[in-house]
């Protein structure tokens, strides 16, 4: 079997392409991680506002028919 030097040299420049691809990854995972937390947060804060309000008109709509 025969190596050839073509072989060794796409190791040599793909491994630290991956790594460069997994740091980028790392810290696109890391920065936005804690941004998707608040998003979710404020999404929830606004469900329940709105469930809220739903329920205020239902009973406001309920009380002037009576």
């Amino acid at each position: 079997m025969e190596v050839f030097l073509g072989d060794y040299l796409k190791m040599i420049f793909l491994i630290p392409l991956l790594i460069f691809f997994a740091i980028i990854f790392g810290i696109d995972y890391l920065y936005f991680s804690d941004k998707d937390l608040a998003v979710k947060e404020q999404k929830e804060i606004k469900l329940e506002e709105n469930n809220s309000l739903k329920q205020e008109y239902l009973k406001q709509l309920f009380n002037t028919k009576k």
